[in-house]
């Protein structure tokens, strides 16, 4: 019996030194900038597997300060990637022996590393995460460098997805009184200003980063819309709106059905007196140079440059635009696409008129090819009939849907090729 506890003892007396050993050998591995020991260099040292190392060490005899990271804000990156590879290497569950093996190696409290690892299994949006993604997205930073900086979301579509529910689950809640932003005549003569000079092909990043600069004292949120709403060409409702009502008003009463009609009217009469208008400007402005020049329309006739857009019915010398493979231009494509998400977002219904002068090519082409540029495609037995055709002649599917959209995949073209005779009630020949 004593041969055995004397055993034990020494057993004991080795561990121990080791311990202070692998403790020593921590504090003198601490990197103060990364927060946290390197223990490749503890392990090669004492030859020692790198978990005994971990366990081995004991935390109450260390001079090194145990970081203190409550929230997943407080993690970086590079700390935050490394949790999720050491958390790897345990099989199941974590157990609590396994969590403090974690803490030694992170130097991170325990709760805390717990806390980080239950967002690398379940990313969760929290109030001060949301906060910094909106931080992040006032400097303009892009979603694939915020998914860099905020790991633990599989993909950035995950974290613009879970970021997105988070903020309009906030948002429907009860609002706070919203102090409106007033505008000088002067500042909003600078923001048309800033469009003129820095609006090209649909941009608004441009704009939205000069302005910023201009007006530092307006909310974020403000300057965005004042960009929008001006570049539309929306005013509200002017003195001479209401001017027009209240002689309405005094001519026919209260009677607001009626006052709604004559107001209708004679806003219809007045769109067509601007259509007439801004028809006869762009008809001289090709006539001389064979090119129109929107802001020399818009300032001739009193309008904004959309509603002169929207307006115009001249239109002799406007090209066609079918798609051709051989010959298709993705700078017009791209152009045409950033005008319609400039001056249109979603929900807003795209003007095809505007599109069609903007362009300067027939309102039905550039209907079909935004059709195109968004995947759509009207599938018929004629060009089932042409897809055989060039399938019969050895043409591959990404070569065969190169040939009807600049938008269509080898994936979708053999789908289509074999679902589409059924619906189609023909049978499929090759």
């Amino acid at each position: 019996m004593e041969h055995i506890v004397a055993l034990d003892d020494d057993r004991l007396q080795k561990q121990r030194k080791l311990s202070a050993r692998v403790t020593q050998l921590a504090d003198q591995a601490f990197d103060s900038q990364r927060g946290r020991c390197d223990w490749d260099s503890v392990v090669k040292k004492l030859d020692v597997p790198l978990m005994e190392c971990l366990g081995r060490f004991d935390a109450s005899l260390s001079s090194v300060p145990v970081r203190s990271l409550p929230k997943f804000v407080d993690w970086l990156p590079d700390d935050f990637l490394l949790l999720k590879e050491f958390v790897q290497r345990f099989p199941g569950t974590l157990t609590a022996d396994d969590q403090r093996l974690v803490s030694a190696f992170m130097n991170v409290k325990q709760a805390d590393c717990v806390m980080a690892y239950s967002m690398c299994i379940r990313p969760q949006m929290t109030t001060e995460l949301s906060e910094l993604i909106t931080s992040y997205r006032d400097k303009d930073m892009t979603w694939k460098d915020i998914h860099q900086r905020v790991p633990g979301f599989a993909s950035v579509q995950a974290l613009t997805s879970v970021y997105s529910q988070f903020k309009a689950k906030v948002s429907s809640g009860p609002k706070p009184a919203t102090i409106r932003v007033r505008w000088t005549d002067a500042e909003t003569a600078r923001v048309r200003e800033i469009i003129r000079q820095h609006h090209s092909h649909g941009d608004m990043r441009s704009c939205m980063r000069v302005a910023k600069s201009d007006f530092p004292d307006k909310p974020l949120q403000s300057i965005e819309s004042k960009l929008y709403y001006t570049l539309r060409g929306w005013q509200g409702i002017t003195v001479a709106d209401m001017e027009r009502v209240k002689a309405l008003v005094d001519e026919y009463g209260q009677d607001w059905t009626q006052v709604g009609q004559l107001r209708k009217q004679r806003e219809s009469k007045m769109a067509a007196e601007h259509a007439d208008a801004v028809s006869h400007a762009v008809k001289k402005q090709y006539t001389q140079h064979q090119n129109v020049n929107w802001v020399w329309v818009s300032e001739s006739v009193g309008l904004s440059e959309r509603e002169c857009l929207e307006a115009n019915q001249f239109g002799d010398g406007k090209a066609r635009w079918i798609y051709d493979p051989d010959t298709f231009s993705w700078d017009m494509a791209n152009r045409m696409t950033k005008f319609i998400e400039t001056n249109y977002p979603r929900p807003l219904p795209v003007n095809y008129t505007a599109v069609s002068n903007y362009m300067w090519i027939e309102p039905d082409d550039c209907v079909k090819m935004a059709g195109l540029l968004r995947g759509e495609m009207t599938w018929t037995k004629d060009v089932l009939a042409k897809v055989v055709e060039l399938r019969g002649q050895g043409m591959m599917y990404k070569a065969i849907a190169q040939q009807l959209s600049p938008n269509l995949t080898a994936t979708y073209m053999f789908m289509r090729l074999h679902t589409l005779p059924t619906r189609l009630g023909c049978k499929l020949r090759m």
